[in-house]
């Protein structure tokens, strides 16, 4: 599997420089690293060894698939997706509602081929950040999430 995911993302897009600007979620994968980075306008994708990225995406912030929290459930997770040459690489954190659990936040990075999942690594424990600052961007650039469409508009 890690083959697999490792041909994908060599694939995908030559190495770039560091993202800049404001961290919406990292954590530790092994020796590698996942980050999503917000800056003007733009999300970035990045995993690989730390300064040295195999695989750096961008997409901005109106269109990049972002899905909160919907409210219910026993955990507090969220997930946002970027596309490239026919996979989509979800990255996806979640921590436990219920006070008394010690489980730290989890999260990770599942790769998808259409609806086939050809990857799914997870975070190493507790290197996995929160992605709420996502919901704030979207907000200021007057997007509203629609819980009955699972999809986000315009405030109205």
């Amino acid at each position: 599997m890690r083959t697999a995911l490792l041909l994908v993302l060599l694939a995908a897009a030559p190495a770039q420089a560091a993202c800049q600007g404001d961290e919406a979620f990292s954590c530790q994968i092994g020796g590698k690293r996942v980050e999503v980075c917000y800056w003007k306008g733009m999300l970035t994708y990045r995993f690989g060894p730390e300064g040295k990225p195999e695989l750096t995406l961008n997409e901005r912030l109106e269109t990049v698939a972002f899905t909160p929290w919907p409210g219910i459930g026993s955990s507090l997770w969220e997930t946002v997706a970027f596309r490239n040459e026919g996979y989509t690489y979800e990255i996806w954190t979640s921590i436990e509602r219920d006070p008394e659990t010690t489980e730290p936040r989890s999260g990770g990075v599942r790769v998808l081929q259409g609806d086939a999942t050809v990857a799914d690594l997870a975070c190493d424990r507790g290197t996995a950040t929160p992605m709420d600052t996502l919901y704030d961007l979207k907000d200021g650039i007057g997007q509203c999430w629609d819980m009955e469409t699972q999809t986000w508009g315009p405030c109205n």
